[in-house]
Formats: C-alpha cells, sequence, structure tokens
C-alpha cells in the first residue's frame, strides 16, 4: 500500500511534467514553491539548492526520511500557504503536459483513496478541490497535505521485515555450529577423518546457505 507522501506525490505528478524530467529535479521544482518565497529559510541558512547537493532529495525521494521540518512549518503560514497555490498556478501549471492532466487528476485519485491512513472526510476535502475544474489548487493543496505528512522512514520498515529472517538465520547457524562441536567432541576418538571434512564442510556449507538465503530475503524486501 502507497501511502500519499512526498516521495509518492513526485511519482505521481513527475510523468506529466514536460521540462522537469529528471525525478530530482522535479522535486526541488515542487520544494521551490515553498522554500523560493522570501520569509522561507532553514534555522542553518540552507536553501532549495542545498537539499539536492547534501543528498536530501534523494532520501526525500526514497522515503529515508520525511520532508524538512522547516519547509512542513513553513507551510502552516497563510500567506506561505497563498505563495504555494501561486506558484503552482504560474510556475506547475506551464509544466504540465496538457494531454495528461486527465491522467495526473486520475492518478492522484488513485493514490488518495487506496491510503487507508487518509481520513474519509480528508479524502473527500482533497477530491472537492477539483469540483470546478481547478486542477492547479488541486495540486497545490495536496501538495501542502503530502509533505506535512510524515511517513515512517522505509530504513524502519525494512529492518522490520528482515529481523525475523535475521532472528532465523541465527538461530539456525548456532544450532548447526553447536551440534557439529558437541558430536565431534564427543565421538572424537571414533570418528573418521573423512566424516570429520563431511561435518566442517556441512557446517561452512549451511553457514553459506544461510548468508544467500538471508539476503536474498533482504534485497527482496527492499
Amino acid at each position: 500500500m502507497t501511502e500519499l507522501c512526498f516521495a509518492s506525490y513526485v511519482d505521481a505528478i513527475h510523468p506529466a511534467l514536460v521540462k522537469h524530467t529528471v525525478k530530482e529535479d522535479a522535486a526541488a521544482f515542487l520544494l521551490e514553491s515553498v522554500t523560493g518565497q522570501e520569509i522561507v529559510d532553514s534555522p542553518k541558512g540552507k536553501k532549495k539548492k542545498d537539499l539536492k547537493k547534501d543528498g536530501t532529495l534523494s532520501q526525500l525521494l526514497r522515503g529515508v526520511k520525511p520532508v524538512p521540518e522547516y519547509i512542513r512549518q513553513a507551510t502552516v503560514i497563510p500567506e506561505v500557504a497563498k505563495g504555494v497555490v501561486s506558484y503552482f498556478r504560474t510556475q506547475v501549471a506551464q509544466d504540465l503536459n496538457p494531454h495528461l492532466k486527465a491522467d495526473l487528476l486520475d492518478s492522484f485519485f488513485v493514490l488518495i483513496d487506496n491510503d487507508i491512513t487518509i481520513p474519509e472526510a480528508r479524502k473527500e476535502s482533497l477530491k472537492a478541490l477539483h469540483a470546478g475544474d481547478d486542477l492547479e489548487l488541486f495540486l497545490a493543496e495536496t501538495f501542502i497535505y503530502a509533505i506535512n505528512r510524515v511517513k515512517k522512514p522505509a530504513t524502519e520498515e525494512i529492518q522490520q521485515k528482515i529481523s525475523i529472517p535475521l532472528l532465523i538465520f541465527t538461530l539456525l547457524y548456532g544450532i548447526s555450529i553447536y551440534a557439529c562441536t558437541m558430536y565431534t567432541m564427543i565421538k572424537m576418538e571414533e570418528i573418521s577423518q573423512p566424516l570429520m571434512a563431511f561435518a566442517f564442510f556441512f557446517s561452512i556449507g549451511l553457514f553459506v546457505f544461510l548468508i544467500g538465503f538471508y539476503f536474498f530475503l533482504w534485497r527482496r524486501d527492499i
């Protein structure tokens, strides 16, 4: 299930943009609606152009971290929110492919409808913004809502998904090493060299298999 957030918003609108064909450029272009306003600045004086240089945009698009707090807090200011709407009417509207506007709207409606974390009343209020065929207002208000939603970082989700396979791997490997060691110690006088070699290589093979299986699950979850 894909939640409405900054990353999914960029994924939805990106195919309809004409000039900003690179996803990171599209993300920076959209954030400019907030960071480009004179009254908006980060506590450390970082402007929008720095977000790409320091890797923040890449992390935002991967869902590793939420939109910086200073950007989210700025959208609470009525003047900034109006500036975002104005930016979408002038800048974003000019970059939209007119032939894909219907597809774009449908993509957002599907994204909103399928997100079970959005209250039903909020879903209806968002879609109602387009009641008067005001696509720019709908996109702007949905953008403000999306960047203010703090989604659980993807790294935490991945960590939760791989914790069980990791536990299984640790237990199985620990049991196999313990069993081989105990068997060798007990049967030290009786065990033959070929059997000892088999036990050793079996242990190593099991270790390699479990490592491979663990990474297979890890890559699949990512």
